[in-house]
């Protein structure tokens, strides 16, 4: 396989996505990109977010309508608000005994399972 360079583009985009929390929105990370590499155009980041998450150094987070970012790979759950669509880290720990008890009870070879749970926000609550 062709070795992808690590360009100075792709780099920002990288720290970018690192140092937005809350999971960016691809426009997001190309405003906050510009802002260290003026140049750098919207495809270019679009691309390389790409390149990042198929390479696992990110990972994309489809929510309705719209993609996130996050640099956090580690196993870990999300909450969507159905008002404002943003995406938070749940705190609570990810739950690995239920990979091996699917694997058990169905003879599946578990390697990751995704939770995604859906509500309102504190802050559309409070609206």
């Amino acid at each position: 396989m062709k070795q992808k360079r690590n360009t100075l583009q792709r780099k920002t985009v990288f720290e970018t996505v690192g140092e937005l929390h809350g999971h960016p929105t691809a426009n997001q990370v190309y405003l906050k990109a510009r802002e260290k590499c003026p140049k750098i155009s919207r495809g270019t980041v679009y691309r390389n977010l790409n390149v990042l998450s198929d390479d696992g150094r990110i990972k994309r987070i489809k929510v309705p309508g719209i993609v996130r970012y996050d640099s956090k790979l580690e196993p870990h759950y999300h909450f969507i608000c159905t008002v404002c669509h943003n995406v938070s880290d749940v705190p609570i720990p990810y739950q690995f005994q239920l990979n091996d008890r699917l694997s058990k009870d169905t003879g599946f070879k578990v390697n990751l399972h995704r939770t995604v749970f859906e509500g309102i926000c504190e802050k559309c609550r409070k609206e």
